[in-house]
């Protein structure tokens, strides 16, 4: 009888649950020509000021207890942060911190100025990427080539990612768009310090148009520090257009004039349609007609069959009664009982499809295009749109604006305020750093605005507390 080889280390090896153990471990077995460290970081729990100040409080009353001599001398477990394997100094290293929360749930991973990232390393993360259900964040500061994000591509559908990091990753291709081509779970993405030129940002903002995955899912984008000119802003204006879901953008620190920021600003007041934005979003109504048409023809059919087999289960469990036989000559003429039948045979059409059409109209919603009814406005036989309501929070500092920007987004700040749409528009902007006047009016109108909608949103979610229960007797 053969003998089967069994290897005494197989049973040995970690877990993929365990990240911080197992990435090190597969490499090893792959022959990755990396050092790979993974150092494990658990994160602070809160705590509140006046639980911090208790505690220090206390520890001023108690004086503190010197350390004993037997106590230095005792030999104590490191800890797992300042363990270090011998590195052999011909290879490479690669730095990994694995972040966990209190619970021991991986939640973010850390690239830390690494030279180069192999794509066999993420090949791996991306085999195990489907235990890791708690981990949203990734962060790269260095080692980036255009293989690595198509590596992350391939991770992204398997994961709960919703944070990248990409800050200071510059390499010659520059393919982010890859990041958002197709649907995944991406909320934030951060590009900053990552000599992004007016193309890239032409190839990004492609994607941002709607109705395209990214332009439903993406609420934060960082271009902070970068080399995008007007020419560039143009190709963001285009997105912001029809963009609905882009709450967030920083574009501080770049090289953008009064005419870029004066174009990005036009996208948050009413502008007019385009004939291909008009002939688009009809195009995804009749679209949404057809698809809800098809959906309450089948939900009206589903809802008949169904009537038609409690009917036939009553029939059953009623027992016929004896007939007697008609004249001849009233066997063709339709009883009163046949026409109460046919009448209620039509009724009950009328309400299976009163039915199936508010199951769809639930299943659906609602359509919702930026350039619907709601959206838009007929003046002068041309249609506009009310602009862009979405972005709440826009950086334009450091570049290289004037006065005329400040006059201009006092405009859009009193024109969104006066429409008084939800979402409200802007609540929060930063111009600091361009070439603008210590003090005059329209900067003070600013913050007044600014100012007057935080409160008024305050005061709005202080009165939907609950208030407290009232004594009994009393109303």
């Amino acid at each position: 009888m053969d003998h089967m080889f069994t290897d005494p280390d197989f049973d040995a090896h970690p877990s993929p649950l365990d990240f911080h153990t197992y990435l090190p471990w597969a490499a090893t077995q792959l022959q990755v020509e990396v050092a790979i460290i993974v150092t494990k970081v658990v994160q602070q729990q809160y705590v509140s000021v006046s639980a911090l100040s208790e505690k220090l409080k206390s520890k001023m009353k108690s004086r503190p207890k010197l350390p004993s001599r037997t106590e230095l001398d005792s030999d104590q477990e490191p800890d797992e942060k300042s363990i270090a394997p011998t590195i052999d100094p011909e290879i490479g290293v690669l730095n990994i911190h694995a972040v966990y929360d209190a619970n021991e749930n991986l939640v973010q991973l850390k690239f830390n100025k690494n030279k180069s990232i192999p794509r066999i390393v993420l090949k791996i993360i991306g085999l195990i990427i489907k235990y890791q259900t708690y981990l949203t964040s990734l962060n790269i500061d260095k080692g980036m080539d255009q293989y690595t994000i198509y590596e992350i591509c391939k991770i992204l559908p398997l994961s709960n990612l919703t944070d990248i990091c990409l800050d200071n990753c510059s390499f010659k291709e520059a393919n982010y768009y890859m990041l958002l081509e197709k649907p995944n779970c991406i909320r934030q993405l951060s590009l900053a310090r990552c000599g992004i030129t007016d193309d890239v940002v032409k190839t990004l903002t492609n994607m941002l148009v709607y109705p395209l995955p990214s332009s439903k899912s993406l609420s934060i984008l960082n271009l902070s520090s970068n080399r995008i000119t007007d020419v560039g802003v143009r190709h963001l204006s285009e997105a912001l257009r029809s963009n609905r879901q882009l709450s967030y953008l920083n574009v501080a620190d770049n090289m953008i004039s009064d005419d870029g920021a004066e174009v990005i600003l036009n996208t948050l007041l009413n502008f007019p349609l385009s004939f291909n934005e008009l002939l688009s979003s009809r195009s995804r109504h009749m679209t949404y007609l057809k698809e809800k048409n098809e959906l309450v023809v089948r939900l009206a059919k589903d809802l008949r069959a169904g009537d038609y087999d409690r009917r036939v289960m009553k029939r059953k469990s009623i027992k016929p009664t004896p007939l007697s036989r008609k004249p001849k000559g009233l066997e063709k003429e339709p009883s009163l009982k046949s026409m109460v039948e046919s009448k209620s045979t039509t009724n009950m059409e009328a309400v299976f499809l009163e039915k199936a059409t508010i199951m769809a109209e639930n299943t659906l919603g609602e359509f919702n295009d930026p350039f619907s009814k709601q959206n838009t406005f007929v003046e002068n036989g041309i249609v506009y749109s009310y602009g862009n309501n979405s972005l709440c929070y826009l950086n334009l500092s450091y570049n290289n604006l004037s006065y005329t920007t400040v006059k201009k987004l006092l405009n859009v700040l009193a024109y969104q305020r006066r429409l008084d749409r939800k979402p409200k528009g802007l609540v929060n902007v930063s111009i600091e750093g361009n070439f603008l006047p210590v003090l005059c009016r329209e900067l003070a109108s600013i913050d007044q605005i600014l100012d007057f909608g935080l409160s008024s949103h305050q005061r709005r979610a202080s009165t939907h507390k609950k208030r407290p229960a009232s004594k009994p007797g009393t109303k």
